[in-house]
């Protein structure tokens, strides 16, 4: 195994399985800002509220205030996909999400817990 760069953790694989993936949900906003923020508040306190099944590691809005994203462990796509269904901005028809699943390689120091 390489030696991981200063300031990460080098990730060790579970007998090569991956239990639970780590998933990032890009969203952008396909509303006009004022309809967004008329569902923020719902939008957070699902957030802060999110099922089981999805762990929220971070939430963020883009500085360019165009969106956002979700960085999430769940054990499944269809459990990712289920949760965005379950958001006020997809109910809501606000915001498009993009889904891309990562597997952790690397995490920096105090962040062991994202290895799994």
């Amino acid at each position: 195994m390489t030696e991981a760069p200063r300031g990460f953790t080098q990730m060790r694989p579970c007998n090569g399985l991956n239990l639970r993936a780590m998933y990032l949900i890009l969203l952008t906003y396909i509303r006009p800002l004022p309809e967004v923020e008329a569902v923020l508040e719902a939008h957070r306190a699902y957030l802060r509220e999110a099922p089981e099944a999805a762990s929220i590691v971070l939430t963020g809005r883009k500085a360019t205030r165009d969106g956002g994203l979700v960085m999430l462990r769940a054990p499944s796509r269809a459990a990712v996909d289920d949760f965005i269904a379950r958001d006020p901005y997809a109910t809501a028809g606000v915001a498009a999400f993009e889904v891309i699943e990562f597997d952790v390689a690397q995490v920096g120091a105090g962040l062991e817990a994202l290895k799994g």
